[in-house]
């Protein structure tokens, strides 16, 4: 799809600017016409919009959202089809996502990491008390707004709980997947919960508690490894925080709360009693209590893990996996110690798995799942190579880019490091910057044609400012001017007028190199020359040194000698002397025509002249006088 920048969608919202691109969708900036209120357009990607299933999963996230009321749920207003568009329209909230300031600011503080996610959970809340799953739960999805408000959003994996049993594979991010989605695909409020308290886990530590190079070593981890104390990471973590942790990410659903709400009600009462020791420690008291688990609920849990190891790989093998339990106690205050028992079972389960190698993890569970290849900056027939390798089409989309060089993939959807279970994939693919047109800005102010820049999607870049005949304090020229076309987001220098040079014609030399000063310009050499108009010794003009002239450039002076215009006196007559004497002060050359001795020219008289009395001559011309 090409971009919707300056196109009006539904002759209502009117697309300003991408805010974003994810893996259905990509997000712009609208105003709102009909409202005149900013909002948020979601755009489905056009090679998704023509598949049905996606059209409807679209549609439904809107009749979801739409649903849900809350301060800290993201408002979905409007959802309709424009020719090839499919849209959202939702509240447009300016700030940066949670995972951005996870990013930039690292671990919070136990009081700001609580002011944060009871926000969250209370909107997670809501959508539970409505009947809705979220299923997708991650900082990613949490925007911090610039008034310091945070919002619960993008409900595309939601469904109905009343809907919700099997998912049919695995969906959500893997670094948030309960142990029950990743084990049997079963989800319901508590996976959210789960995914919840993975967040929070994340807030007070700044790291996952499960990482891996692959996706698939992180589900396993969820689905048989327990969610540590995040005090272990950081010592600084109230116990009471721990408890909230560790219930809220049980590896078994009946152990944790039930529901948001339920999460909810704790968190409220531990936002106050963080700041009472006692009253915290009564809280924790409470929660480890309520968070202990029997152990032969974990016994259990191995057992039916085991059996479905056995029942998956009951196609590949004969064998009879016979397992005996032993009695087994739990440790004080919900942490369990490794029992003999429990190792057996561990051991025997991850035996079957690694010995076969062709197991249900690694066929029809998540482990069959590939994970995407970051092909971003990636050439694009590499790109093409690896996402091949996948066993997938690939969708090339050309589009221009200011940060990706041409040629290069810009990004893919999936994204990088997501599990792909098949489908297409979508390269795009940089054709380089977008080349667009510059609006004129000559004779515009400053202010005028910084406004313009800003609002055409540029940035202001060098102001010069220069003497030109411009009027003084505005545009003359800049760069893109005229039909020339500039990379989109360029950098637009502009040249200012410091209004013509001074006129410094028939003013007196002191006067003139005094103005010339004043203006801030300097003076380097005076030159002197002729003029029929300018009286002598006064000035006739400025000449630059440089073009462009600025504050502090230099200029040349010229002031008049005056006119070369003479005119021819009568010197017959007069000596010879006198008369050499009297044309040459004039300017004139003068040739002596005699057989007198130099020594005589006193005496000797001018008898003939070759100019005439009366007549005009230039300076530098030749006059001829005789004496013989």
């Amino acid at each position: 799809m090409a971009d919707l920048v300056g196109r009006l969608i539904r002759g209502r919202y009117q697309i300003e600017k991408l805010v974003a691109r994810g893996g259905m969708a990509t997000v712009y900036l609208a105003e709102d016409n009909r409202l005149d209120r900013k909002v948020a357009i979601k755009v489905i990607h056009p090679h998704l919009s023509n598949d049905q299933n996606f059209r409807e999963k679209f549609v439904r996230e809107a009749k979801i959202a739409a649903k849900l009321s809350h301060p800290n749920l993201v408002n979905v207003f409007d959802q309709a089809e424009d020719g090839d568009v499919v849209f959202l329209a939702m509240e447009y909230v300016s700030g940066i996502t949670l995972r951005d300031a996870l990013d930039k600011f690292g671990a919070l503080s136990a009081e700001r990491a609580l002011d944060v996610f009871e926000p969250i959970v209370a909107a997670l809340a809501a959508a539970h008390s409505a009947g809705v799953l979220h299923r997708d739960l991650k900082p990613e999805n949490v925007l911090l707004s610039d008034d310091g408000k945070v919002k619960l959003s993008d409900f595309g994996l939601a469904r109905p709980i009343s809907a919700q049993t099997q998912t049919g594979g695995v969906v959500g991010t893997v670094a948030y997947l309960s142990p029950e989605l990743v084990s049997r695909g079963v989800a319901d409020a508590r996976s959210d919960v789960y995914a919840a308290g993975i967040m929070l886990f994340e807030l007070l530590t700044g790291q996952q508690p499960f990482r891996g190079e692959q996706a698939v070593q992180v589900a396993m981890q969820h689905a048989n490894s327990e969610v540590p104390p995040p005090s272990t990471l950081n010592s600084s973590i109230p116990e009471l925080l721990d408890e909230i942790v560790l219930w809220a990410t049980a590896k078994q659903p009946q152990n944790r709360p039930s529901d948001a709400m339920e999460l909810h009600k704790i968190l409220v009462r531990a936002k106050a009693d963080l700041k009472n020791p006692k009253k915290s420690s009564e809280l924790t008291e409470k929660l480890r209590e309520t968070s202990i688990l029997r152990i032969d609920s974990v016994e259990q849990n191995l057992l039916d893990q085991t059996q479905l190891l056995q029942d998956a790989l009951a196609d590949d093998t004969n064998q009879t996996i016979a397992l005996n339990l032993e009695p087994a106690e739990h440790a004080r205050g919900g942490v369990f110690h490794s029992h003999r028992t429990i190792k057996v079972l561990v051991a025997s389960a991850l035996a079957i798995l690694l010995g076969l190698g062709a197991g249900w993890w690694f066929s029809s569970g998540p482990g069959g799942f590939d994970v995407m290849p970051d092909l971003t900056n990636r050439s694009q027939v590499e790109a093409e190579r690896l996402a091949q390798s996948l066993g997938a089409t690939v969708v090339v989309v050309t589009e221009s880019s200011k940060t990706v060089s041409s040629g290069l993939v810009i990004s893919s959807e999936p994204n990088s490091g997501a599990l792909y279970w098949g489908g297409p994939i979508t390269i795009r693919v940089s054709s380089g910057p977008k080349m667009v047109n510059v609006a004129n800005l000559e004779s515009k102010t400053l202010v005028e044609a910084t406004a313009i820049i800003l609002q055409s999607g540029f940035v202001l870049g060098e102001v010069s400012s220069w003497f030109n005949a411009a009027p003084i304090g505005t545009v003359y020229a800049h760069s893109g001017g005229g039909s020339t076309k500039v990379p989109e987001g360029s950098a637009i220098d502009l040249e200012i007028s410091l209004g013509s040079i001074p006129v410094v014609a028939n003013l007196d030399q002191e006067t003139a190199v005094n103005l010339v000063q004043v203006a801030g310009l300097k003076v380097k050499t005076i030159i002197t020359e002729f003029s029929e108009t300018v009286a002598k010794g006064q000035a006739i003009a400025l000449i630059p040194i440089t073009e462009p002239l600025g504050k502090g450039g230099e200029v040349n002076l010229v002031v008049s000698k005056g006119s070369d215009i003479v005119t021819m006196p009568r010197v017959v007559g007069e000596t010879i002397r006198a008369s050499k004497t009297l044309l040459e002060s004039l300017g004139l050359v003068v040739v002596v025509d005699t057989n007198q001795l130099s020594s005589n020219w006193g005496i000797a008289k001018v008898k003939k002249v070759s100019v005439a009395p009366g007549a005009q001559l230039r300076v530098g011309d030749s006059v001829k006088i005789s004496s013989n």
